[in-house]
């Protein structure tokens, strides 16, 4: 799979929006205006927040938290649990919002790696069944992530991507992207060119 990134980098980083690299830069740039509704407008539509519909309550103490963290960094667990009792919806229903959960302490550690569906998919992980329990339902997703930061570490250390890395950097030139979030994004578009018919294009091809 990391083979077939470096061999087809060129379509693989066309296919990314430059307002993929300019809106991430800005956001860590601003960070300090967590509680600010322009940053917070900025934040939930570079991270897919809206198309979640959740609760206005919901967003107040995401960002609350988000704004808290620059001084204190929440372990994942911990704050994927708090987030669990805030309701997400109407009837005061609630849902775990894992992926929200990742990327706010990612905002404060940029080393540490993103949960999606599209990085889910590239590693053939399963979302852990909604009939299990809230706590077995975490402890699947946190062991997951741990994974995910131990495999970004053997993509840097074997140079699995540096080509890749590189030209993603020579593309965009940005000011804020960790090597590990250069690659969540070298993933992310990969899977989405596959998803969108790269297969049948020619472009990106299995063997």
């Amino acid at each position: 799979m990391f083979r077939l990134i470096e061999t087809h980098i060129r379509s693989i980083v066309g296919s990314i929006p430059a307002a993929h690299v300019r809106d991430y830069d800005w956001l860590v740039e601003n960070i300090d205006r967590a509680g600010e509704s322009e940053f917070q407008s900025k934040y939930r539509a570079y991270w897919a927040m809206n198309a979640a519909r959740l609760s206005s309550s919901y967003y107040q103490e995401y960002f609350g938290r988000l704004a808290a963290a620059t001084d204190s960094m929440p372990t994942l667990g911990n704050l994927v649990g708090d987030l669990y009792k805030v309701p997400t919806h109407r009837n005061e229903r609630q849902s775990l919002q894992f992926s929200f959960a990742t990327k706010l302490i990612h905002m404060k550690n940029r080393r540490l790696p993103i949960y999606d569906s599209q990085i889910a998919a590239f590693y053939f992980f399963r979302e852990p069944a909604r009939t299990l329990s809230l706590g077995n339902r975490i402890s699947q997703l946190e062991s997951f992530h741990r994974f995910l930061r131990s495999e970004y570490v053997r993509i840097l250390a074997n140079d699995l991507l540096t080509a890749s890395i590189t030209a993603f950097r020579a593309a965009f030139l940005p000011v804020y992207f960790t090597d590990e979030k250069v690659i969540d994004s070298l993933i992310w578009a990969f899977v989405s060119r596959l998803r969108s018919g790269a297969t049948r294009e020619g472009s990106v091809i299995y063997s």
